[in-house]
């Protein structure tokens, strides 16, 4: 990236403070889907794991409102590795450069669309020439519980990105109230985004709001 464009274009240096509200779906991955699904860049592993899906809309950021779906994989504690974004799309210009130069997220510009009825919202994503889209049903009635980055351990929050021969190492701080998820269901995922609905969904929650702190993340060249 020119100094030019560095200059120009990314003016809003972290931290970064976020205000929103998201939806966080926790998948169990069998071997063979991890297999299946090596272009999306997850982490290999022989016995399966977690990761969480997250589908967020921030209301109020540097850079202004934008939406965003990210994959954050959760490697093993045994393999002694830091989580990672391997793939994540946002809705604006702004937030895909600042994304990228500043914490190495391989952020990706994507169109977000949005339908909301009753408890149920729908998202329909669309990257290049492909559409995909999410359904999520949240309860009528759901206790909400409270959730502070603060009483998780550090080792927990640690994210590990590699772009452009860098090293990007940071930790999100983040406090809201969460409430227990229905249901989620994806279609036509195809090349775009692994499909979901072939891995076990485990309990989800939906996040009426939250608020975000992106810290300076420190960066060391290959």
């Amino acid at each position: 990236m020119s100094e030019e464009l560095t200059t120009t274009t990314l003016r809003h240096h972290p931290p970064w403070h976020l205000q929103g509200d998201a939806f966080i779906l926790n998948y169990w991955l069998t071997p063979n889907f991890i297999k299946s699904n090596q272009a999306f860049q997850l982490a290999p592993s022989p016995l399966g794991r977690v990761v969480q899906v997250m589908l967020v809309r921030y209301q109020e950021s540097p850079v202004g409102p934008y939406d965003e779906l990210l994959i954050l994989d959760h490697p093993l504690m045994s393999k002694r590795r830091l989580s990672s974004i391997p793939k994540i799309y946002v809705s604006t210009e702004a937030s895909m450069l600042h994304g990228q130069h500043f914490w190495g997220i391989p952020k990706q510009l994507a169109q977000f669309e949005w339908l909301i009825k009753d408890n149920v919202v729908y998202c329909n994503i669309s990257f290049g020439q492909q559409d995909m889209s999410l359904c999520l049903q949240k309860y009528k009635h759901s206790k909400a519980f409270y959730i502070n980055s603060h009483h998780i351990p550090t080792r927990l929050l640690g994210i590990h990105q590699t772009w452009q021969g860098l090293h990007y190492q940071f930790s999100p701080q983040f406090r809201g109230k969460l409430s227990k998820l229905k249901q989620a269901s994806w279609k036509n995922t195809l090349e775009i985004f692994p499909d979901f609905s072939q891995a076990k969904y485990l309990q989800s929650f939906y996040v009426p709001e939250f608020r975000l702190i992106l810290p300076t993340a420190k960066i060391e060249k290959k």
